[in-house]
């Protein structure tokens, strides 16, 4: 005991205080008691502030269901369900800096642990229920994100005609003429898969009720499948980690969510155990776009046992930007992002004094030159920044090349997960030091695993170092359009010339089983070199292989 007190005495000496202890506090101390359907937005809130206050705080969320609603969240929702921002609300409110509400607000947190197991957030409003900014060394055991009226509705189809179909929805929410039926996707029931291709904006004839009466032609064998069909594409995640370090989310549930599941930008080491985006019972929908979404991090995001399914978009991308040079003035260069999307965080991608960026050709995104920033200038809400590096840029640079953030491309672990039937993608790759390993996809409407960049969306960067393995890949690849490249894995460069651009680099396709769809190849691999193909079962495919400007090494 003598030389303990040694020891913590040197310690205290040498620190200055005393180690902090971590306190402990319960929301039941602040009125937030669960399953009496009372609103508990308040005692939350207030529980979120002691957090934000009380550096190494363990925050207890006993089990059971906790309202949390927002006045602003719930007229948004309003506004958007009875069409009064228009057809699709994303054209105004997926839009930079766009004012929003939050529902549980950690900004500036250090050092928290929140035990939630069996906790479930029941949110009212359209809202952003999560938000980690600015935050560092982030727990989250347990916790649960639904919505009490579902940003969708889902249903039964009762009716096929030649040029026209009638469904029959559940009864959680009104609808009426005025609903913004944004895009249908159908659920085969008897094959527990969602049908390869949705109808976008199908014309609505009437609503009596429950009873929807579509416009629309589709195949006659839908007769008794599922419906969902959403009411938002874009819009804040159900779990926001931005400019944020250490964040672990261990057992987190999310049903639902008027946009991503969880956005991931500007943040480092973010970790993913047993994270589930999977529809709530009786439901067959869950994020209504990706189920998850990291942009412009470093070190590392993990996910290790992880569920989704339902969602209707990729199961994760991962991924830096092509910014645009708009202008060049010696060393300095004015930088955005032009496509229509901007940022997945709306808030502008802000490269770090000493950051490394790669200067690439527009037409191929092949690098040709780094630079290093010297610092950046921005002012909110611009979408433009202006970024000083240590040399002068090329007098020609704006328009003819982009500039990629390599520093903030993050090494991607996508381990011992299932991915089960939804739109696009599973696994979108588009960083370096890549691990994708005893994985089983299942039914993704697009390719399993897809190692791409993409100049039209302004996402890479290309690949380096992946190895791809173990995986059990079935019924991928069945969508139409530009994500059907291949059944199972499609390693590929989306720009105007991709003719003889050896671009991706160092990969291992291994051990792999793939069971596909027969118009369509195994493996895609293309503008890549040093790839292995090794070992992989391929079968029901049109052809195993498809190569191009690549130089591969392939062992059955």
């Amino acid at each position: 005991m003598f030389k303990k007190y040694i020891l913590f005495a040197a310690l205290t000496a040498l620190c200055g205080t005393a180690p902090m202890q971590a306190e402990t506090l319960n929301v039941a101390s602040l009125g937030a008691l669960p399953d009496d359907g009372i609103d508990d937005t308040e005692a939350l809130r207030k529980a979120v502030q002691f957090c934000k206050e009380n550096p190494n705080t363990v925050l207890e969320i006993p089990a059971g269901v906790y309202r949390l609603r927002d006045e602003a969240a719930v007229q948004l929702e309003q506004d958007a369900m009875s069409s009064k921002m228009g057809r699709s609300t994303e054209p105004i409110i997926y839009t930079a800096y766009y004012p929003y509400a939050k529902g549980l607000d950690f900004t500036g947190t250090k050092n928290l642990t929140i035990e939630a197991k069996g906790a479930t957030l029941m949110c009212e409003g359209w809202m952003e229920p999560i938000s980690l900014d600015n935050c560092e060394n982030i727990t989250i055991k347990g916790l649960t994100i639904d919505y009490k009226n579902k940003p969708f509705s889902d249903g039964e189809i009762t009716a096929v005609e030649d040029e026209a179909f009638e469904a029959v929805f559940n009864d959680e929410r009104e609808l009426t003429e005025k609903t913004p039926f944004l895009r249908a996707i159908f659920w085969q029931k008897d094959e527990d898969r969602m049908w390869p291709n949705p109808v976008y904006y199908p014309e609505i004839e009437k609503v009596e009720g429950k009873k929807v009466r579509f416009k629309t032609k589709i195949n006659k064998s839908l007769l008794g499948a599922g419906i969902g069909v959403i009411h938002s594409f874009h819009f804040r995640p159900a779990i926001l980690i931005l400019r944020s370090s250490q964040v672990t989310l261990n057992d987190v549930t999310i049903h639902a969510q008027p946009g991503m599941g969880i956005v991931g930008f500007l943040s480092r080491d973010i970790t993913m155990n047993r994270l589930s985006v999977v529809p709530s019972e009786g439901h067959i929908l869950s994020s209504n776009t990706d189920a998850t979404h990291f942009a412009s991090c470093s070190g590392t995001i993990r996910f290790d046992g992880c569920k989704f399914q339902g969602h209707q978009d990729d199961a994760t991308n991962v991924h830096g930007y092509y910014q645009t040079i708009m202008e060049v003035n010696g060393e300095k260069a004015r930088l955005g992002i032009t496509h229509q999307a901007f940022t997945h965080a709306q808030v502008a991608d802000l490269p770090d004094k000493g950051d490394v960026m790669e200067l690439v050709e527009t037409d191929t995104l092949k690098p040709v030159a780094t630079f290093t920033v010297v610092g950046t200038e921005h002012t909110i809400p611009n979408k433009y920044w202006d970024v000083t590096f240590t040399e002068k840029l090329p007098e020609d640079a704006a328009g003819k090349y982009f500039l990629m953030n390599i520093s903030k491309l993050p090494r991607l672990e996508f381990v011992n997960s299932t991915v089960n039937s939804h739109l696009a993608r599973a696994v979108l790759v588009k960083t370096r030091n890549v691990l994708i390993q005893n994985n089983v996809f299942r039914n993704s409407t697009g390719t399993g695993i897809h190692v791409g960049a993409e100049s039209w969306w302004q996402e890479g960067s290309h690949a380096e170092n992946v190895i791809i393995r173990d995986n059990i890949i079935t019924g991928c690849g069945r969508g139409t359009g530009r994500q059907g490249n291949a059944s199972g894995i499609a390693v590929i460069i989306d720009a105007k010339d991709t003719e003889a651009t050896y671009l991706h680099k160092n990969i291992t396709i291994e051990n792999n089983v793939i069971k596909g769809d027969p118009g369509l190849c195994g493996i895609y691999v293309g503008n890549a070199r040093d790839v292995v193909l090794k070992h992989n079962k391929i079968l029901g495919c049109k052809e195993n292989y498809r190569i191009h400007s690549s130089k591969v090494s392939i062992t059955d």
